[in-house]
């Protein structure tokens, strides 16, 4: 439960979940193959000019630290209080983990919560000072990426102003920036996102970015109304049907019985 949740958290982040196991880090192929999808363009010798100055102008928006001091701030706030409540277990948690150490469903078990807790305990004895030292050891992990990472994000912050401004608009940038005023607000802006108040303010406005997504599928149905349906394998030509028979080595009575299986459900 504890992991998912670390999990949950760096997605919900995009930053970070729980670190990979070696055997389940993605191997080299993976990886190039990530990096070619999203492969970026050159920059032009016009852009590259203007990459010194650029990186100049990075480097006080995202001063040494400035990642893991973003970090801080956001176990300080509301990455804390939901780890903090990950390790106090409620009754749901402790029938989750009984049943997980079972094999069987929560649901099946008719156990009363004292005699639950007390087989959880006797498949993990010190199951609250384990999560404990988990919830300790993840801010240090997150903090630990988010300083390997700093670098990189550095150098593409530096590559996308050289693409974004003109020589004059950098220097105006670099101009404020040199300045006390100019140098707090550089500082400042990458890491107000994690204060309290503006997570306050995403849970405050969740309900109305919901909503959006209420009617949905009646506006999804419009948006398509005058296409036509996608067809089923039974409304296929003879020719169609026989050529995703040999692509899949199905025999068409079984594509058929499978397909309209299919079509029961949707």
């Amino acid at each position: 439960m504890f992991r998912k949740t670390c999990l949950t958290l760096g997605a919900s982040l995009a930053l970070i979940g729980q670190p990979l196991a070696a055997q389940d880090q993605p191997d080299a192929e993976t990886m190039a193959a990530l990096t070619e999808m999203f492969a970026a363009e050159p920059l032009t010798a016009e852009q590259q000019a203007r990459l010194p100055q650029a990186q100049t102008i990075v480097a006080k928006v995202i001063p040494e630290g400035s990642m893991q001091e973003m970090m801080d701030g956001m176990f300080d706030g509301l990455l804390g209080s939901l780890l903090t409540m990950e390790i106090e277990d409620s009754p749901e948690d402790t029938a989750t983990f009984v049943a997980g150490k079972l094999g069987v469903s929560a649901d099946e078990m008719t156990l009363s919560e004292g005699e639950i807790a007390e087989i959880a305990d006797m498949f993990d004895p010190v199951r609250a000072q384990r999560k404990q030292r988990e919830a300790e050891l993840l801010p240090e992990m997150m903090g630990e990426m988010m300083t390997a990472m700093e670098p990189t994000m550095r150098r593409v912050m530096a590559e996308m102003y050289a693409i974004s401004f003109t020589d004059a608009e950098l220097n105006d940038i670099d101009a404020f920036f040199s300045t006390d005023s100019g140098a707090a607000f550089a500082r400042k802006s990458f890491t107000m996102a994690t204060d309290p108040r503006m997570m306050s303010a995403s849970m405050e406005a969740l309900p109305d970015m919901m909503g959006v997504f209420a009617n949905m599928e009646a506006r999804l149905i419009e948006a398509t109304a005058d296409l036509p349906p996608a067809r089923s394998f039974a409304e296929l030509t003879a020719a169609e049907r026989a050529k995703v028979a040999s692509a899949t080595g199905y025999d068409e009575g079984t594509l058929q019985q499978l397909s309209a299986s299919v079509a029961d459900t949707e």
